[in-house]
């Protein structure tokens, strides 16, 4: 028996996931890769379409069908895998249960809700950053804090000087990071967060955004706005990020923290993550976990497998095992940290290969080898059944040339910025010397300081494009186009 999605003909064994959106850009190259790398001809699909609706298509009711009338589902599963940032909800949990049929939870990577905002440096105080509690936070996002010059904020930042109306905002429809973020205020400060807990809630104040982008987009759009996303969203798009107290009493960011802390710690306490891979996971959470380094929002991504594969395609359960294996491995978790998501410490990959060696696969069913790109298995390489890193494909070749160039162009990008902006105030014989030392040659000195003289104060934002001709406004956060052609002007 095979899924309504997943099947095998004509020679090729197709593989269909949904989910989660967080990680799809990780699932897609590593699709990309596997199909390139096999000898066989495979197609790997992942429907990105959130943690709630991969839940649902893993469960298979055809009651949560957008057309119940048409659906042809009847509790089986419409994915090969599942994947979300939260657990099967216990409901859905005692619902794929009582079907008979039963499951895994397999965490591929952890990741951070993180705070961020759009309060003016200046603004911060003595420590140039803003630090918060848990119940800072709640008392902000239900309306009873409405000033970034409350008492209580002023207490944990010295010298701070902001008193504007505080712009608060949160996500809309259902969200992991709504879960994650409102669970661990209910948990750590409930006296002040009242209300429910989870991935869609009734908000008292704030503006709604639609997914990462559009919460990242409110804040860098809004001056003394705040609001929460996965950190490696709000970095990649250069907000600032609040310093949140952990249950040491830390004041920490997530780029200080040891996001795979919290994992470690949760396994060590052995009542947390449940032994049994099949058990109920709704209440598992890595929320304010001990230590000084850890991270107190912090998320597992899971794969959600069917233990008893028995009744499908063997080729289909055997591509799918190697994807998730090789998400899994070292490669696979190197591809995460690219894609803005930590590793898993190494007493979470135990668990995860106990958890996968007890899944009963098809009979006959022949497992993938694999074959790294630094070690040639002559012959076998280049049998059946074997994901060969000798073997690559023209687009993931130029993916990773492509990478290699965005690193050299963004080291550019940072040496040619503090170039131009340290050199504001230099002499004339100061900006020749760290020309030459930066490897530019002597630029005329006259023409030199009337550029910068003449532009110090005009700011624009990171990838500003527009089609003024001046060629050497000085930039906040300045493209790469636009700080070429100020040193090359300054150059000749």
């Amino acid at each position: 028996m095979l899924s309504a999605l997943a099947f095998s003909a004509l020679g090729q064994t197709n593989l269909a996931g949904s989910g989660t959106t967080n990680p799809s850009r990780y699932f897609w190259e590593a699709a990309d890769i596997l199909e390139a790398r096999n000898i066989n001809p495979t197609h790997i699909t992942y429907r990105a379409v959130g943690s709630s609706t991969g839940q649902k298509e893993f469960l298979g009711d055809p009651e949560d069908a957008f057309d119940p009338a048409t659906s042809t589902a009847n509790f089986t599963a419409l994915n090969d895998f599942g994947a979300g940032d939260i657990p099967m909800s216990s409901a859905r949990y005692a619902s794929l249960i009582s079907t008979g049929r039963n499951m895994v939870h397999v965490p591929f990577a952890l990741g951070a809700i993180g705070v961020f905002h759009s309060v003016p440096t200046s603004a911060l105080g003595t420590h140039g950053k803003l630090s918060l509690n848990a119940c800072d936070l709640a008392g902000i996002f239900t309306g009873k804090i409405t000033s970034w010059g409350h008492p209580a904020i002023k207490a944990k930042n010295p010298g701070m000087s902001a008193s504007a109306p505080i712009m608060v905002a949160h996500r809309v429809k259902g969200s992991s990071s709504t879960a994650g973020f409102t669970e661990y205020l209910k948990a750590k400060c409930p006296a002040v967060w009242t209300g429910a807990a989870g991935a869609t809630v009734e908000w008292a104040v704030g503006t709604g955004a639609q997914g990462s982008g559009g919460m990242s987009g409110y804040i860098a759009d809004n001056a003394y706005a705040i609001g929460y996303v996965d950190a490696g969203h709000g970095h990649g798009e250069g907000l600032s990020e609040v310093a949140l107290q952990n249950k040491e009493g830390v004041y920490l960011t997530t780029l200080e923290a040891d996001i795979g802390a919290a994992a470690t710690a949760a396994l060590a306490q052995g009542d947390v993550i449940p032994t049994d891979p099949t058990a109920d996971f709704s209440a598992v959470n890595l929320y304010d976990m001990p230590g000084n380094s850890t991270w107190p929002i912090t998320m597992i991504s899971y794969f959600y497998l069917e233990k008893d594969l028995s009744y499908k395609d063997a080729d289909v359960v055997s591509l799918m095992m190697a994807f998730v294996n090789f998400v899994l491995s070292a490669e696979g978790q190197e591809i995460a940290v690219e894609n803005k998501f930590s590793i898993l410490p190494p007493s979470l990959v135990a668990y995860n290969d106990a958890t996968l060696a007890s899944i009963v696969t098809p009979a006959g069913m022949v497992s993938y080898a694999f074959e790294s790109a630094s070690s040639t298995k002559i012959i076998n390489g280049q049998l059946d059944h074997v994901i060969s890193g000798k073997r690559q494909s023209f687009a993931d070749y130029e993916r990773k040339k492509m990478k290699e160039d965005i690193e050299a162009m963004q080291a550019k990008i940072v040496q040619l910025s503090s170039m131009v902006t340290a050199l504001g105030g230099c002499s004339d014989a100061e900006w020749k010397a760290a020309a030459e030392a930066a490897g530019w040659r002597p630029p005329c000195a006259k023409a030199a300081r009337r550029l910068l003289e003449d532009d110090q104060t005009t700011r624009f934002t990171a990838g500003d494009d527009d089609d003024d001709d001046d060629g050497h406004t000085l930039t906040q956060k300045p493209s790469l186009r636009r700080l070429t052609s100020t040193v090359s002007a300054l150059a000749k």
